[in-house]
């Protein structure tokens, strides 16, 4: 194939999301009973931002997918088996991203009365990380310790700018309030309390929280907080379960109950479908993402047809994926020269890049939307774009939102040899 394909990895994705309506409706029903978790696991399926970000490839599918396991079983009987497979849900978390971490911290606090349960939910995470860690370290040696202390104080900073005092709290109510669909996940969690269900509401407010506390873009960036949707959608659960319980009495309001409530996820299917299937869904982050994939691709087309393998071309990742040379971000590439910005506060030693990153070096420099709306305007990054428009790189190839520039350097150097 000429390009890469990215349909594998969007698969791939669709599945995490069918294992996620399958494991509320069959681990589900034994907790909350047959219909609530069927509804449960439908209103996970036909909510639109499942449907989009689980279309997309991100680690957070992965993590939400862990998160739920691991929430499912935590709400069984703190039993070896059950802790056991609770463990291996936060394994699948602890595979993906770091922010395993706050996962952990409510299996911690689910079981914190049963400590024989603690070595059985953590050893399996604990054995991957001391692995992976030991692997990497060995190749990679002080970097990795480098890299977690960024990882930390980048983490810390963050949640000071975002959720620092009130804001915190800010956050946390605006995402509820973001529309009714989170406004009843919430109120059927806060449900599961009288029906002891406690792990729910434990996993999804705690981590719902610490995720507000350090990201306040959680709502146009949805995507982050993909890690415990799955985990908030067992309030459908909670929500439905406490509503039978209040009408078993009176088996006609309760079997017309159980026959209405399905008009909900039959509304959002019925909404959803079109917009799947003519791919006209939006996601609130649209203006910082790829305008159009066709243009992205013949761009890609155009650079391949121009460069070899030995080449470095300058450019974001939403096209580099696609490119056959070598290439490099801009946020990489400003670091190179001894500056930090967004991503690299503590900047990026030289020896770290594989090759001279220098935008002198690069034969071509692709500016794209995401450049122009975003990586432009990080620290220090508009340099970038300033060299090149005072050096006069001359515009080789364009499109709508995506220009190629070529190197002076280069240019000069084709037109000798030819």
């Amino acid at each position: 194939m000429a390009y890469g394909d990215i349909v594998g990895s969007r698969f791939f994705n669709a599945i995490l999301a069918l294992l996620c309506s399958l494991s509320l409706f069959l681990l589900g029903r034994k907790i909350f009973g047959l219909i609530p978790a069927f509804f449960c696991a439908l209103m996970f399926l036909t909510y639109e931002q499942s449907i989009m970000h689980f279309r997309m490839s991100y680690a957070h599918n992965a993590v939400g997918l862990g998160f739920l396991l691991m929430t499912l079983f935590l709400l069984r009987p703190a039993e070896k088996r059950n802790d056991w497979l609770a463990g291996i849900g936060l394994l699948i978390a602890a595979g993906s991203h770091p922010l395993f971490i706050h996962g952990a911290l409510t299996a911690f606090l689910c079981r914190i009365k049963n400590p024989r349960s603690w070595i059985r939910l953590f050893f399996p995470s604990l054995i991957y990380l001391i692995v992976s860690l030991t692997i990497i370290y060995f190749f990679f040696g002080s970097w990795l310790i480098e890299d977690l202390q960024h990882l930390k104080n980048s983490y810390l900073v963050r949640g000071a700018s975002d959720g620092e005092g009130i804001k915190s709290l800010k956050n946390f109510s605006s995402f509820i309030f973001q529309d009714a669909y989170h406004v009843f996940m919430l109120f059927g969690l806060l449900l599961c309390l009288p029906l002891k269900r406690y792990a729910a509401p434990i996993v999804g407010i705690i981590i719902l929280f610490l995720l507000v506390r350090n990201r306040q873009n959680l709502i146009p960036f949805y995507y982050q907080s993909i890690i415990i949707l799955p985990v908030l959608c067992l309030g459908w659960a909670g929500l439905t379960q406490y509503v039978f319980n209040l009408f078993r009495r009176n088996l006609l309001s309760l079997s017309w109950i159980r026959c209405a409530i399905f008009i909900f996820p039959a509304i959002l299917f019925f909404i959803a479908l079109p917009k799947s299937i003519s791919g006209a869904f939006i996601t609130r982050n649209h203006y910082w993402v790829t305008q159009s994939t066709s243009e992205v691709e013949s761009a890609a087309k155009w650079i391949n047809e121009h460069t070899k393998p030995s080449d470095i071309v300058a450019g974001n990742s939403n096209i580099a994926w696609l490119l056959h040379a070598k290439t490099v971000p801009y946020l990489q590439l400003i670091t190179y020269y001894g500056l930090t910005t967004q991503g690299y506060e503590n900047g990026n030693k030289r020896e770290r890049f594989r090759f001279n990153a220098a935008l002198e070096n690069c034969h071509y420099a692709v500016v794209g939307d995401i450049d122009q709306r975003w990586a432009f305007f990080e620290p220090n990054v508009a340099i970038l774009p300033q060299t090149i428009y005072m050096e006069k790189w001359p515009v080789v190839w364009s499109g709508v939102n995506y220009f190629v520039f070529e190197n002076p350097k280069f240019l000069k150097s084709y037109k000798k040899n030819n």
